[in-house]
Protein backbone atom coordinates (compact mmCIF):
# COMPACT_ATOMS: atom_id res chain seq x y z
CA UNK A 1 0.00 0.00 0.00
CA UNK A 2 1.25 3.92 -0.76
CA UNK A 3 0.67 7.06 0.40
CA UNK A 4 -2.83 8.68 0.10
CA UNK A 5 -4.34 4.76 -0.37
CA UNK A 6 -7.58 4.81 -1.01
CA UNK A 7 -9.59 2.20 1.25
CA UNK A 8 -12.78 3.71 1.66
CA UNK A 9 -15.11 1.27 2.16
CA UNK A 10 -12.06 -1.65 2.74
CA UNK A 11 -12.84 -4.89 4.77
CA UNK A 12 -9.78 -5.88 5.65
CA UNK A 13 -8.67 -9.12 8.19
CA UNK A 14 -5.57 -10.29 9.75
CA UNK A 15 -3.30 -8.11 7.89
CA UNK A 16 -0.30 -7.46 8.47
CA UNK A 17 1.49 -3.81 7.69
CA UNK A 18 4.11 -2.45 10.15
CA UNK A 19 5.93 0.31 9.62
CA UNK A 20 3.82 1.01 6.21
CA UNK A 21 3.47 4.40 4.95
CA UNK A 22 0.18 5.20 4.48
CA UNK A 23 0.08 9.03 5.48
CA UNK A 24 -2.82 10.91 4.00
CA UNK A 25 -4.81 7.89 3.74
CA UNK A 26 -8.42 7.57 2.96
CA UNK A 27 -9.91 4.84 5.28
CA UNK A 28 -13.57 6.45 5.38
CA UNK A 29 -15.88 3.50 6.54
CA UNK A 30 -13.37 0.85 6.57
CA UNK A 31 -13.40 -2.30 8.31
CA UNK A 32 -10.31 -3.55 10.08
CA UNK A 33 -9.88 -6.79 12.46
CA UNK A 34 -6.92 -7.96 14.22
CA UNK A 35 -4.43 -6.09 12.07
CA UNK A 36 -0.81 -5.11 13.10
CA UNK A 37 -0.74 -1.16 11.86
CA UNK A 38 2.21 -0.83 14.35
CA UNK A 39 5.18 1.67 13.26
CA UNK A 40 2.90 2.76 10.08
CA UNK A 41 2.59 6.31 8.80
CA UNK A 42 -0.48 7.52 9.18
CA UNK A 43 -0.60 11.21 9.42
CA UNK A 44 -3.54 12.82 8.38
CA UNK A 45 -5.11 9.38 7.61
CA UNK A 46 -8.92 9.95 7.32
CA UNK A 47 -10.85 6.84 9.43
CA UNK A 48 -14.09 8.96 9.99
CA UNK A 49 -16.58 5.75 10.07
CA UNK A 50 -14.65 3.08 10.10
CA UNK A 51 -14.64 -0.03 12.44
CA UNK A 52 -11.12 -1.24 13.88
CA UNK A 53 -11.30 -4.15 16.16
CA UNK A 54 -8.34 -5.86 17.52
CA UNK A 55 -6.22 -3.43 15.54
CA UNK A 56 -2.27 -2.86 16.99
CA UNK A 57 -1.41 1.09 16.36
CA UNK A 58 1.52 1.05 18.48
CA UNK A 59 4.09 3.60 17.92
CA UNK A 60 2.08 4.43 14.70
CA UNK A 61 2.56 8.04 13.68
CA UNK A 62 -1.26 9.41 13.30
CA UNK A 63 -0.41 13.40 13.68
CA UNK A 64 -3.91 15.36 12.50
CA UNK A 65 -5.48 11.49 11.83
CA UNK A 66 -9.37 11.49 12.03
CA UNK A 67 -11.80 9.22 13.53
CA UNK A 68 -14.58 10.39 13.76
CA UNK A 69 -17.29 9.15 14.07
CA UNK A 70 -15.76 5.81 14.16
CA UNK A 71 -16.24 2.87 16.35
CA UNK A 72 -12.62 0.95 17.96
CA UNK A 73 -12.98 -2.30 20.36
CA UNK A 74 -9.68 -3.27 21.79
CA UNK A 75 -7.44 -1.41 19.92
CA UNK A 76 -3.96 -0.56 20.55
CA UNK A 77 -2.90 3.10 20.45
CA UNK A 78 0.12 2.56 23.06
CA UNK A 79 3.60 4.89 22.57
CA UNK A 80 0.96 6.30 19.29
CA UNK A 81 2.14 9.73 18.39
CA UNK A 82 -1.35 11.62 17.76
CA UNK A 83 -0.87 15.23 17.91
CA UNK A 84 -3.96 17.30 16.78
CA UNK A 85 -5.76 14.18 16.19
CA UNK A 86 -9.60 13.78 15.84
CA UNK A 87 -11.82 11.49 17.44
CA UNK A 88 -15.38 13.76 17.40
CA UNK A 89 -18.45 11.38 18.27
CA UNK A 90 -16.24 7.81 18.25
CA UNK A 91 -17.20 5.38 20.28
CA UNK A 92 -14.28 3.49 21.76
CA UNK A 93 -13.78 0.82 24.56
CA UNK A 94 -11.35 -1.16 26.17
CA UNK A 95 -8.53 1.07 24.07
CA UNK A 96 -4.70 1.03 25.69
CA UNK A 97 -2.84 4.79 24.64
CA UNK A 98 -0.79 4.22 27.47
CA UNK A 99 2.37 6.37 26.60
CA UNK A 100 0.31 7.80 23.47
CA UNK A 101 1.49 11.42 22.78
CA UNK A 102 -2.38 13.22 22.34
CA UNK A 103 -1.57 17.02 22.81
CA UNK A 104 -4.00 19.04 21.23
CA UNK A 105 -6.63 15.87 20.43
CA UNK A 106 -10.18 16.43 19.57
CA UNK A 107 -12.35 13.98 21.59
CA UNK A 108 -15.55 16.04 21.28
CA UNK A 109 -18.77 14.01 22.20
CA UNK A 110 -16.94 10.69 22.20
CA UNK A 111 -17.84 8.05 24.05
CA UNK A 112 -14.66 6.14 25.84
CA UNK A 113 -15.58 3.21 27.78
CA UNK A 114 -12.86 0.94 30.32
CA UNK A 115 -9.70 3.04 28.48
CA UNK A 116 -6.28 3.11 29.83
CA UNK A 117 -4.22 6.53 29.47
CA UNK A 118 -1.14 5.44 31.62
CA UNK A 119 1.90 7.96 30.99
CA UNK A 120 -0.14 9.30 27.84
CA UNK A 121 0.04 12.95 27.24
CA UNK A 122 -3.63 14.87 26.68
CA UNK A 123 -1.86 18.60 27.43
CA UNK A 124 -4.59 20.99 25.89
CA UNK A 125 -6.90 18.00 24.51
CA UNK A 126 -10.71 18.74 24.19
CA UNK A 127 -13.19 16.50 25.75
CA UNK A 128 -16.29 18.40 25.43
CA UNK A 129 -19.71 16.94 26.26
CA UNK A 130 -17.65 13.42 26.27
CA UNK A 131 -18.67 10.27 27.78
CA UNK A 132 -15.68 8.67 29.54
CA UNK A 133 -16.58 5.69 31.87
CA UNK A 134 -13.89 3.36 34.29
CA UNK A 135 -11.20 4.81 31.89
CA UNK A 136 -7.70 5.21 33.72
CA UNK A 137 -5.32 7.95 33.95
CA UNK A 138 -2.16 6.72 35.74
CA UNK A 139 0.87 9.41 34.97
CA UNK A 140 -0.91 11.16 32.35
CA UNK A 141 -0.23 14.68 31.32
CA UNK A 142 -3.63 16.36 31.03
CA UNK A 143 -2.36 20.60 31.75
CA UNK A 144 -5.02 22.62 29.95
CA UNK A 145 -7.37 19.67 29.25
CA UNK A 146 -10.82 20.47 28.72
CA UNK A 147 -13.78 18.39 30.17
CA UNK A 148 -16.44 20.96 29.97
CA UNK A 149 -19.54 19.69 30.24
CA UNK A 150 -18.23 15.91 30.42
CA UNK A 151 -20.04 12.93 32.03
CA UNK A 152 -16.64 11.35 33.72
CA UNK A 153 -17.60 8.90 35.79
CA UNK A 154 -15.89 6.00 38.10
CA UNK A 155 -12.86 7.53 36.31
CA UNK A 156 -9.93 7.19 38.20
CA UNK A 157 -6.41 9.88 37.96
CA UNK A 158 -3.55 8.96 39.61
CA UNK A 159 -0.25 10.77 39.95
CA UNK A 160 -1.64 12.89 36.98
CA UNK A 161 -0.44 16.48 36.10
CA UNK A 162 -3.94 18.27 35.61
CA UNK A 163 -2.75 21.96 36.21
CA UNK A 164 -5.52 24.32 34.77
CA UNK A 165 -7.70 21.33 33.60
CA UNK A 166 -11.85 22.90 32.97
CA UNK A 167 -14.55 20.23 34.42
CA UNK A 168 -17.16 23.33 34.30
CA UNK A 169 -20.28 21.65 34.40
CA UNK A 170 -19.11 18.18 34.05
CA UNK A 171 -20.57 15.03 35.78
CA UNK A 172 -17.87 13.69 38.45
CA UNK A 173 -19.52 10.89 40.48
CA UNK A 174 -17.62 8.07 41.98
CA UNK A 175 -14.20 9.97 39.85
CA UNK A 176 -10.83 9.83 41.38
CA UNK A 177 -8.31 12.13 41.68
CA UNK A 178 -5.26 10.51 43.76
CA UNK A 179 -1.86 12.60 44.11
CA UNK A 180 -2.39 14.53 41.78
CA UNK A 181 -1.47 18.33 40.69
CA UNK A 182 -4.61 19.93 40.58
CA UNK A 183 -3.31 23.92 40.39
CA UNK A 184 -6.00 26.18 39.24
CA UNK A 185 -8.37 23.42 38.46
CA UNK A 186 -11.93 24.77 36.86
CA UNK A 187 -14.59 23.05 38.81
CA UNK A 188 -17.23 25.53 38.74
CA UNK A 189 -20.72 24.40 37.99
CA UNK A 190 -19.66 20.41 38.36
CA UNK A 191 -21.03 17.60 40.04
CA UNK A 192 -18.58 15.96 42.73
CA UNK A 193 -21.10 13.59 44.00
CA UNK A 194 -18.38 10.44 45.46
CA UNK A 195 -15.00 11.97 44.04
CA UNK A 196 -12.20 11.54 45.62
CA UNK A 197 -8.88 14.03 45.96
CA UNK A 198 -6.83 12.03 48.28
CA UNK A 199 -2.80 13.69 48.25
CA UNK A 200 -4.05 16.12 45.41
CA UNK A 201 -3.22 19.80 45.67
CA UNK A 202 -5.93 22.12 44.52
CA UNK A 203 -4.64 25.39 44.89
CA UNK A 204 -6.52 27.96 43.43
CA UNK A 205 -8.46 25.44 41.62
CA UNK A 206 -12.24 27.69 41.16
CA UNK A 207 -15.30 25.76 42.81
CA UNK A 208 -17.98 28.12 42.51
CA UNK A 209 -21.65 26.41 42.38
CA UNK A 210 -19.94 23.30 42.26
CA UNK A 211 -22.20 19.97 43.99
CA UNK A 212 -19.80 18.87 46.48
CA UNK A 213 -22.68 16.65 48.99
CA UNK A 214 -20.93 13.29 49.31
CA UNK A 215 -16.97 14.95 47.58
CA UNK A 216 -14.22 13.27 49.80
CA UNK A 217 -11.53 15.53 50.38
CA UNK A 218 -9.72 13.83 53.30
CA UNK A 219 -6.13 14.20 52.64
CA UNK A 220 -6.36 16.93 50.48
CA UNK A 221 -4.66 20.35 49.97
CA UNK A 222 -7.54 22.88 49.51
CA UNK A 223 -5.02 25.67 50.48
CA UNK A 224 -5.63 28.46 48.35
CA UNK A 225 -8.92 27.24 46.71
CA UNK A 226 -11.48 29.45 45.27
CA UNK A 227 -14.90 30.13 45.60
CA UNK A 228 -15.38 26.96 48.07
CA UNK A 229 -17.56 28.16 50.75
CA UNK A 230 -17.73 26.39 54.46
CA UNK A 231 -21.07 25.48 53.33
CA UNK A 232 -20.01 23.29 50.55
CA UNK A 233 -17.16 21.87 52.77
CA UNK A 234 -20.03 20.90 55.23
CA UNK A 235 -21.56 18.84 52.23
CA UNK A 236 -18.30 17.28 51.93
CA UNK A 237 -16.16 14.89 53.59
CA UNK A 238 -13.30 16.36 55.37
CA UNK A 239 -11.09 15.28 58.75
CA UNK A 240 -7.77 16.42 60.23
CA UNK A 241 -5.78 15.38 57.03
CA UNK A 242 -7.67 18.22 54.79
CA UNK A 243 -6.21 21.23 54.60
CA UNK A 244 -9.10 23.83 54.49
CA UNK A 245 -8.72 27.03 52.03
CA UNK A 246 -7.64 29.40 54.37
CA UNK A 247 -5.00 27.10 55.43
CA UNK A 248 -5.74 25.66 58.58
CA UNK A 249 -6.53 21.78 58.47
CA UNK A 250 -9.60 20.11 58.88
CA UNK A 251 -12.64 19.02 59.35
CA UNK A 252 -14.49 21.60 58.40
CA UNK A 253 -17.02 22.72 60.95
CA UNK A 254 -19.74 25.46 61.57
CA UNK A 255 -17.77 28.21 62.99
CA UNK A 256 -14.30 27.34 61.88
CA UNK A 257 -13.53 30.25 60.15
Amino acid sequence: MAPQARLERASLQDVALPGADLHGARCEGSAWERCDLSLANLARAEFDGARLEGVNLGDASLAAASFSGAVLEDVSFEKARAPASRWLEARIARADFSGALLPGASFHQASLMECLWRGADLTEALFYRATLRLCRFAETRCEGARFNEAQLEFCQWQDAQLGRARFTHAELTGAAFLRCAMEECDFRGATLRGAQFAGSRLAGARFRDAVCAGADFRGADLRGARELTLHQLLQARTDETTVLPWGAPGPAMRGSR
